[in-house]
């Protein structure tokens, strides 16, 4: 049985972030990264399940992250697009910048990572979307070409897939997936980019679980203007 949870539509969208994350435009089946074929399990990590491409190649560095957590799904979608505080949860996180709100539910922002010493801090420089779909919300954001905007103190991260996907799974438990495929810019040890592989989604989905479990003041004014569509849940008691 499911439940349709009903949103109320805004005629005017404001500011809203991604992930990454984040992060926004709906995985394509057809993508190598994307593609559940794509990818191999490789194990757990507290509870958290990830995977490894089956076609990595050298200089691009992907990753996939599993989890179910025991939170409702739209709680997670406010942390996401609270983009002012996004870098007091966010690992190595330094800031957020909105450069531009491009159509209703598409923008181009920044992100700005801290990088251990001796490695230059990266920017993410991208378009990212939000979109309701029957069952999920997908966020997903490409690259945007208007290098104009990246700091010249940071080296440009090049994606070529980043996605995190909201499914809920019933009424208090949710199913996120955060996949990434890319070239993080300059040269990094293949030790650290193991690291970063197996820890950094697993520290980001924990520390978003945390923030939420630990907030209760999520919802936003950015949250309400959300462009929402009607949303299935499963197994929601009428």
């Amino acid at each position: 049985m499911h439940r349709v949870i009903q949103h109320t539509t805004p005629s005017v969208l404001m500011l809203l972030l991604i992930i990454g994350v984040g992060l926004h435009i709906i995985v394509d089946t057809q993508n190598a990264y994307c593609s559940d074929d794509q990818w191999q399990e490789i194990g757990q990590n507290e509870g958290i399940t990830l995977y490894r491409s089956v076609n990595e190649t050298e200089g691009i560095l992907p990753f996939k992250a599993v989890a179910e957590l025991d939170i409702p799904y739209d709680k997670i979608i406010m942390a996401l697009v609270d983009a002012e505080r996004k870098p007091d949860w966010a690992p190595k996180l330094k800031a957020i910048a909105i450069h531009s709100q491009i159509t209703t539910n598409r923008f181009e922002y920044s992100e700005y990572y801290k990088t251990p010493w001796p490695f230059k801090d990266r920017e993410f420089l991208l378009i990212g979307t939000v979109i309701y779909e029957r069952d999920r919300v997908v966020f997903s954001a490409v690259n945007s070409e208007n290098k104009s905007l990246a700091k010249k103190d940071h080296l440009t991260a090049n994606i070529q897939e980043l996605s995190f996907t909201v499914t809920p799974i019933s009424v208090t438990r949710t199913k996120v997936a955060f996949a990434f495929s890319g070239d993080l810019g300059g040269w990094i040890p293949a030790f650290v980019k193991t690291i970063i592989q197996k820890r950094w989604p697993v520290r980001f989905i924990q520390a978003l679980s945390n923030y939420v479990a630990d907030n209760d003041q999520l919802e936003t004014n950015r949250y309400r203007s959300l462009d929402k569509a009607a949303l299935e849940v499963p197994d929601a008691i009428f």
